[in-house]
């Protein structure tokens, strides 16, 4: 393998480190690795949704981490400043971190045991551990039969209410107002959305009533994100008949339906379950 940067000074190929007679190397993935990221995270195309779509679109250098041992990939974290592992060796983690040495980091989020795995090796303070965070999924046969919602894409059109929409739910959730740290990224944020078709929204007056978007997008599995309903019309099934009809139009290309959500909310849960959604594994997040 070329072009790698070297986390430690145990020579093999110019990087290695040595734990028992199987030599462990880190560092930065290159394109030639992509079958190797996939194989490793077909093991768990669900928990792995993400990291298989963001994947699907290529390795691109600098956005990619993992750490081989002898000839094999075993884990693996993806980002920026917001970091998505994957890590099937408990101390695959540690090196991971000193691969990573000099990012800025202020999220992990993803599989449970790799993101608390990858914290502790961090050993940074965080400003908020949400854990678990119950992964749920639902499939063509468990899909609530809920009536239909007149939901559809959002397009350009929608971009300034959906602006508004999302960075209220985003202050709902995360108690931070992104379009007071930059309304500009938000805005771009929002309209990549919509240009991918991953926005959906139920106007009514010119109003957004709910809206939701996508995360992932693979044949076996998207991940919903971003799920709101407008306070002034909560209650009266809105939720529940958008989602399922959300849902409903995915499930026709996919096989499975999934998103995540603090196991405290119970609103939230009951919504969930409603639609037909149950509890496959568990997520977690972590604020810096």
């Amino acid at each position: 393998m070329t072009h790698r940067t070297t986390i430690t000074a145990v020579p093999r190929r110019g990087t290695a480190s040595v734990r028992g007679a199987a030599e462990s190397w880190a560092g930065e993935l290159v394109p030639r690795d992509e079958g190797r990221v996939a194989r490793l995270l077909a093991a768990d195309p669900i928990q792995n949704a993400y990291l298989r779509s963001e994947l699907r679109a290529g390795l691109s250098p600098g956005e990619w981490w993992g750490v081989e041992v002898g000839s094999r990939l075993t884990s693996v974290v993806s980002g920026g400043a917001l970091l998505v592992p994957w890590i099937t060796r408990s101390e695959d983690a540690g090196l991971l971190v000193r691969a990573l040495s000099g990012r800025s980091i202020f999220m992990l989020v993803g599989p449970s045991r790799s993101v608390l795995e990858l914290h502790r090796a961090l050993g940074r303070p965080a400003r908020d551990v949400r854990e678990p965070q119950l992964l749920l999924a639902v499939a063509r046969g468990s899909l609530a039969g809920a009536p239909p919602a007149p939901l559809r894409r959002a397009t350009p059109t929608d971009l300034e209410e959906l602006v508004v929409a999302a960075a209220n739910m985003h202050r709902e959730e995360m108690g931070v107002d992104p379009l007071a740290i930059d309304a500009g990224g938000w805005r771009r944020r929002m309209a990549h959305l919509i240009d991918r078709g991953w926005s959906w929204v139920w106007r009514d007056r010119g109003r957004i009533l709910f809206k939701a978007e996508l995360s992932a997008w693979t044949p076996e599995a998207v991940q919903i994100q971003g799920v709101y309903t407008d306070p002034d019309v909560r209650g009266r099934g809105i939720a529940t008949a958008a989602l399922a009809s959300m849902c409903r139009a995915l499930l026709a290309d996919t096989a499975l339906c999934t998103l995540y959500v603090n196991h405290y909310n119970a609103i939230a849960l009951s919504l969930y379950r409603r639609v037909g959604f149950s509890s496959v594994s568990t997520f977690a997040t972590v604020m810096y």
